[in-house]
C-alpha cells in the first residue's frame, strides 16, 4: 500500500483535511484500514484544530506579497482600441 500525506477520497467531508494534507496524521489512508479514521467526526481533535486556526500564524512573503497586491488599488487601464491591420485594411 503506498503512503503518502495526500488525504484519500474519504477525507473529502473532514475537518482536518488541509487539501494536500491531513492536519493530524501524516499518512491519512493508513488511517482508513480499519474502515473508520480515528481522527473523522472526533469531536476532541476538531476543537485543537479550531484552536489552532485561532492561534497566531507567521505568513511566508508570498503571503504577504499577495495580500499588499490585493490591497492596492490598481490604475485603471485605458480600453485598447482593436485596429484593423494594414492587410485587412486592403480586403476591403
Amino acid at each position: 500500500m503506498k503512503g503518502g500525506p495526500k488525504p484519500v477520497r474519504r477525507c473529502y467531508t473532514c475537518l482536518l483535511n488541509l487539501g494536500d494534507h491531513c492536519w493530524k496524521y501524516e499518512c491519512p489512508r493508513r488511517q482508513w484500514d480499519g474502515r473508520t479514521c480515528p481522527g473523522f467526526e472526533n469531536d476532541e481533535l476538531y476543537r485543537q484544530f479550531r484552536e489552532w486556526l485561532d492561534g497566531p500564524h507567521i505568513r511566508t512573503r508570498r503571503q504577504l506579497r499577495r495580500k499588499d497586491i490585493r490591497e492596492d488599488i490598481a490604475p485603471r487601464r485605458r480600453r485598447h482600441i482593436h485596429r484593423r491591420s494594414r492587410k485587412q485594411r486592403m480586403r476591403r
